[in-house]
């Protein structure tokens, strides 16, 4: 999961950035919109929301941001006149500084509180194995969100290599296996795999890999038709409504929904964003809304605490949970509660921890960055 915040800043003898260091804020919007989606999952009881699943369609839009904005970033990275180490070095250290904070302070606050297992199991969510974990013991454990960004960190552990080290021709050829092996290795499911095992890397990359792939389209000599394509009006459309039959949770689709479902957000999130790169569509024009675009700067620390917020309450709370859930009425509230106290956390660590970090960035660099990449979330 992916920020942009400060991506944007050229020098003033900059005229048009490289595509790793541009900034568009309606990917940012996305960003909020996507971790709305999971708010309305983890939030809401109710099942009229929730069959939906808004919580999977907002981490597999999740998933296309970063991997678009990382291999962007690569892309440029291996541009660079600098030594393969110098490079890693730099990459890896970037994304420790931009994870690390936010995943630090809610381990160790949990762990004080007693909260979420964190006594037991923080070494396995610091090692980012929790989606291990789950496939393991095949149910969600209370910090099992953390699933997803463990799915992402063991990404940047296989892409940089990719990206950077083996050969150009290698890199399409990985992304279209990834596209195709994902809705395979889900489709095992069907067939008597347990379905915990989809939170494992090869059953959800293929969201990460469609946003490579744009990625490199944009900037690769002849793949610029992919780019076109996905950003065609028509096919963004077609590929919302797709996603939209394919999650009604009043059509049964069968041994078809576990490989084809997600594949089919992965595609319309791809056209999302492809169309908030170009931003000419004036019927998203709203995702660059400042709220939402804030939003998108700090859902990095809105996903990590919010899973976090009821435990806490219900642990150390336990009164004031008990009438939250009394009725209709106090669950609504409880809702607000829930939602209000997980932005305000997320505002707070965004301002006064996630930020700040920022600037440990350029000590792997020998020189001060003209541009700050973009932050990733």
């Amino acid at each position: 999961m992916q920020s942009s915040q400060n991506s944007g800043a050229t020098s003033e003898t900059e005229t048009t950035p490289p595509p790793s260091r541009q900034y568009f804020p309606r990917l940012d919007g996305l960003r909020g919109l996507a971790v709305i989606a999971v708010l309305f999952e983890h939030f809401t009881y109710l099942e009229a929301v929730r069959g939906w699943d808004p919580g999977m369609v907002g981490v597999r839009t999740f998933f296309v941001l970063s991997g678009f904005l990382i291999t962007s970033i690569l892309l440029g990275e291996r541009e660079l006149s600098l030594p393969r180490g110098a490079l890693a070095a730099r990459f890896y250290w970037r994304r420790f500084v931009r994870l690390s904070p936010a995943m630090l302070a809610a381990v160790g606050v949990l762990f004080v509180l007693d909260v979420a297992q964190m006594r037991e199991s923080w070494w396995v969510h610091l090692l980012y194995l929790t989606n291990f974990q789950i496939a393991e013991v095949k149910y969600w454990i209370p910090a099992g969100h953390f699933w997803s960004l463990s799915v992402e960190e063991q990404f940047y552990l296989l892409w940089f290599p990719l990206a950077i080290l083996a050969p150009k021709r290698w890199l399409v050829p990985a992304i279209v296996l990834f596209i195709v092996g994902a809705p395979l290795f889900r489709l095992m499911i069907p067939f008597g795999m347990s379905e915990f095992y989809n939170v494992l890397l090869p059953g959800q990359v293929d969201s990460l890999a469609w946003g490579a792939l744009i990625a490199v389209a944009r900037v690769r000599q002849g793949m610029g038709w992919i780019f076109t394509l996905l950003g065609d009006r028509r096919v963004l459309w077609a590929s919302i409504a797709g996603a939209l039959l394919m999650i009604n949770p009043f059509l049964d689709t069968g041994m078809a929904s576990w490989p084809l479902t997600p594949a089919a957000v992965s595609l319309a999130a791809t056209c999302m964003v492809v169309s908030c790169i170009n931003g000419t569509d004036r019927v998203f024009a709203w995702l660059s809304h400042p709220l939402l675009v804030h939003i998108g700067m700090i859902s990095y620390g809105i996903y990590v605490y919010h899973y976090f917020v009821p435990q806490v309450i219900f642990t150390h709370f336990n009164d004031l949970a008990l009438w939250l859930d009394s009725s209709v009425w106090t669950k609504l509230v409880r809702t607000a509660v829930w939602a209000v106290v997980t932005l305000v956390v997320a505002e707070l660590s965004w301002r006064f921890l996630e930020r700040p970090a920022l600037r440990l960035k350029s000590l792997t660099d020998k020189r001060r960055a003209v541009i700050a990449a973009p932050a990733d979330v």
